[in-house]
């Protein structure tokens, strides 16, 4: 769940992207996992999948190697796009997803992450994404 006022629009880097209606500190609370919101599947539920469904998941979600399951977020924080310089990141003292920001963040700005942070070039690559 989003812990910051924010808003979807034009991004420059992708489609839509997630930008702040607020000044953020770094290590600021960005967003955490959300039971009720976010979808958590086991590598069983994913193998039954078919492939257009397998092929939803990993666009919209990736694979969480420390909780071994496929993650997908289903509030706003699955448009935060890919930075090699990203201003957001994972808070890796929670097993659970958190993400805080990395500096200081201005109101207006996109939301980024490094997506290699939880995935790796590899599994981008498979999939036909250029990271």
């Amino acid at each position: 769940m989003i812990a910051i006022g924010h808003e979807v629009k034009a991004s420059s880097i992708h489609g839509v992207g997630l930008f702040t209606k607020q000044d953020i500190n770094q290590g600021v609370l960005i967003a955490k996992a959300s039971p009720k919101l976010d979808l958590n599947i086991s590598f069983d539920i994913f193998d039954s999948l078919d492939d257009k469904e397998k092929a939803k998941i990993l666009y919209w979600g990736y694979f969480d190697a420390r909780l071994g399951r496929y993650h997908v977020d289903f509030d706003d924080t699955r448009f935060i796009n890919h930075s090699k310089d990203g201003n957001v990141t994972r808070d890796m003292a929670y097993s659970e997803m958190r993400l805080i920001a990395k500096r200081n963040i201005r109101a207006g700005e996109e939301l980024t992450q490094n997506y290699l942070e939880f995935e790796s070039k590899q599994e981008f690559l498979k999939r036909g994404i250029k990271i």
